[in-house]
């Protein structure tokens, strides 16, 4: 099945981006040196490309990472991925000795539309972690969790480590004595709140992130709970949640966690089946918002494939590439 082209309608539009490890591999498990450098990557990124990209949550699970960002402009956030995963790649393949490709493929990116779906998009992933069943909420997540700095009210650091610089140091006599840590900074992850919310004030937006969590963890609990029941028999240790469930009050509910300490334990090069859906070609819950962007991308898919078939045969043709001028919105082919 064919990719959806990078497709962005208007400056400022909102992404929920996901990317996978090959063969399913925990090489994002939790830990303070993987967490640190992720972190660390994560914030030069944004430092790089302030003014550019706009962060407003995010989770790195063992085996792939959920970002929710805003972008300029389709070619930015190209940029901004790019940086963001190669570098990503570079620290935790000498981390773990790996020497193939860490990413399964390419980022999958989906255009937020309207408030309704980024809704949707946070709670998403809030849910990570939960829904897995790995731990009971997402401040218990070892991992790098967009939970700890939107809800919690904690800084979110990294360790980021300027190994072309400390390359370039070493070509010298006197910069050979040098070591990582001369050329390793703290740096700090800063969210936003998305545009639909620019008016809440900072305990607001705090607070409704808040709301948005413990609702995502109820809806978890809820469907594991009657999924239980369906097949009528226990899942596991009891836990008490202490939330409000229809018909039945506070109390326990027969859930098993796998818990934190098992999560940074779990083998590494341990290949896991992941689930193949196919990807939407956008995220908005109002009709008339889904079919505006439907056809304003029909549009641009055309125009996009009638410039990419001038370059290639022009190129074929003559040996040098044409003028050709690609539609705004996406990202154009780099020769």
């Amino acid at each position: 099945m064919s990719r959806h082209l990078r497709y962005q309608p208007e400056p400022w539009a909102t992404h929920f981006v996901t990317t996978r490890c090959t063969h399913g591999y925990a090489l994002l498990r939790p830990g303070p040196q993987v967490n640190a450098l992720i972190l660390g990557c994560l914030g030069r990124a944004l430092e790089r490309q302030r003014g550019e990209i706009e962060l407003h949550h995010y989770v790195f699970m063992s085996n792939h990472f959920h970002l929710l960002i805003s972008s300029v402009s389709a070619h930015a956030k190209s940029k901004f991925m790019c940086h963001l995963n190669s570098n990503i790649a570079r620290e935790l393949c000498r981390v773990w000795g790996w020497r193939e490709h860490l990413w399964e493929g390419r980022y999958a990116s989906d255009v937020v539309l309207d408030e309704e779906a980024l809704v949707t998009a946070l709670k998403y992933i809030f849910k990570n972690s939960v829904k897995e069943l790995l731990v009971e909420h997402p401040r218990l997540w070892p991992g790098a969790h967009g939970w700890a700095p939107l809800c919690g009210g904690e800084r979110a650091v990294g360790r980021w480590v300027d190994r072309s610089a400390l390359f370039f140091a070493r070509q010298t006599k006197r910069g050979q004595r040098l070591t990582e840590e001369d050329f390793t900074r703290v740096i700090e992850v800063s969210l936003c709140p998305p545009r639909f919310w620019r008016e809440l004030s900072a305990e607001e937006y705090q607070g409704r992130c808040a709301r948005l969590a413990e609702e995502a963890v109820e809806e978890v609990i809820r469907t594991v709970v009657a999924e239980a029941e369906r097949r009528a028999s226990p899942v596991g240790r009891r836990v008490d949640f202490g939330l409000e469930l229809e018909g039945e009050g506070r109390g326990g509910r027969d859930v098993c966690f796998l818990g934190a300490e098992a999560v940074c334990a779990q083998p590494v090069f341990e290949a896991r089946v992941q689930r193949r859906r196919p990807r939407p070609l956008c995220r908005a819950r109002c009709p008339r918002v889904l079919a505006a962007f439907v056809e304003s991308y029909r549009v641009f898919r055309d125009l996009f494939r009638g410039a990419s078939a001038r370059l290639r045969v022009g190129l074929l043709r003559d040996g040098c590439a044409p003028i050709v001028r690609f539609p705004v919105g996406g990202v154009p082919i780099f020769l």
